[in-house]
Order: C-alpha cells, then sequence, then structure tokens
C-alpha cells in the first residue's frame, strides 16, 4: 500500500468548496483550522485534512479520521492499524503520502533565490556539489536537497533536533537516492511532475513508491 496525493489548494477560495471541504476533516483539525486567522494558511490546512480524507477512503479506512493521535514530539499517527501517513504543504499546494511502513514527505515551492545561510542545511559535500552549476541550477537542486532532508525528518519524527547539515545526498560526486541513516537504510523518490515550481520528496524503508502522484481536484470534492 502506498500513495501520494496532491491538490491546489487555490480551489479553496471557492467559498462553496470550502464549506464543502470542512465537512471532511476531524473535528480536531477543523477546530484548528477555524483558529487560523490567514486565509493562506487555513487553506492549506484544509488541503492537508481532505487529502488525508482521501487517502483513508482509499485504503477503507475512513472511520479511522477521528481517531489521530500524537506522538510526544507531534507526528501524527493512527495506531492498531496497517497505515502510515504524512502531511506537507507550501505555496498553494498540499501533499499526503501514505503507506503500510513508516513515511515522510515534504513540499517546498521553488523560490527564485537562495535562502539565507544554506549552511545550516547542507552538508560541505552538498555545497561544493551546488557550486558546479548555473545560480538556477543551484536554487532548483537546493531545494530539491532541502526537501529530501525535510521528509527525512518527518519519517524520523524527532523534528529539527536532526543536524542537517552532518547529513549528505551526494555520493561519489553525484545525487543519490539511498541513505544510511543510523542502522537504516532510507529510499527517497521525488515527484517534480505535481508542478515544476515545487520539490516533493518522500523518504520511508523500501522503494516500493507509488509511481505517480494523484491529484485531487475541485471537481472531486463534489461528490462527497
Amino acid at each position: 500500500m502506498n500513495g501520494i496525493l496532491y491538490m491546489d489548494v487555490s480551489v479553496f477560495e471557492d467559498v462553496l468548496l470550502y464549506e464543502k471541504g470542512k465537512t471532511l476533516l476531524s473535528a480536531e483539525r477543523r477546530m484548528y483550522m477555524e483558529k487560523l486567522k490567514n486565509p493562506k494558511a487555513a487553506r492549506l490546512s484544509l488541503g492537508a485534512g481532505v487529502l488525508l480524507f482521501f487517502a483513508l477512503q482509499k485504503c477503507n479506512y475512513t472511520e479511522q479520521l477521528e481517531k489521530i493521535k500524537k506522538t510526544p514530539l507531534g507526528k501524527p499517527y493512527l495506531k492498531g492499524i496497517d497505515f502510515q501517513f504524512n502531511l506537507s504543504h507550501s505555496g498553494t499546494y498540499a501533499l499526503c503520502a501514505y503507506s503500510n511502513r513508516n513515511i515522510g514527505a515534504d513540499l517546498q515551492q521553488i523560490k527564485e533565490k537562495l535562502p539565507e545561510k544554506t549552511e545550516k542545511i547542507l552538508s560541505k559535500d552538498e555545497t561544493s556539489f551546488l557550486a558546479k552549476f548555473t545560480q538556477p541550477e543551484q536554487t532548483q537542486l537546493f531545494y530539491r536537497l532541502w526537501a529530501r532532508k525535510e521528509s527525512l525528518i518527518k519519517w524520523d519524527g524527532r523534528g529539527l533536533r536532526l543536524p542537517l547539515q552532518e547529513i549528505s545526498f551526494i555520493k561519489n560526486g553525484t545525487l543519490t537516492d539511498i541513505l544510511e541513516w543510523e542502522d537504516k537504510t532510507l529510499y527517497f523518490k521525488e515527484y517534480p511532475k505535481i508542478n515544476e515550481n515545487y520539490a516533493a520528496c518522500i523518504c520511508k524503508e523500501g522503494a516500493d513508491f507509488a509511481l505517480n502522484a494523484e491529484e485531487i481536484t475541485a471537481e472531486m470534492l463534489k461528490f462527497f
């Protein structure tokens, strides 16, 4: 069981769709979302919750929506069933990855310029690797690397306690999709077809990833 769902949350600028989407959320997420004062943040939270609903529905676990718990460090999970998930959002897109194994997912909107203090995120090998490319290529690669590291963080569940600058995705001078992390072998897969202006990456043990990401559209929402 492996799947990747995504959506452009701009569809929730439509008031009717916004209200429809809220009916698909857990009570806890709905309460959280309604407290958000920033409309953009509210749409992103709504989108993530809607994607989780669709993921649970595809696996016949819809009744589990109200049973989501969180670890002491805030990672959401469902106890006692063969369903792991992770949510992410950036820009105007939301993402949900699900599997029968622990999974981490991250989505990064690619900006025009590199952020400041990239040395806090990149290893020395990664910094040297990026230096070989043009500025636009460096920016694209940076966000791809950042998405990989954030997906690792979310897989791990310990948050920003991980030393990002000590983790390197460069092996033998090239970008690798496999990382030996502590006592685990982790695999990473990118989904560039979601949108060329976003970097999306999934992290988990085992290389049995979903082949493609599935878009959840406004039309699909209307059936619920």
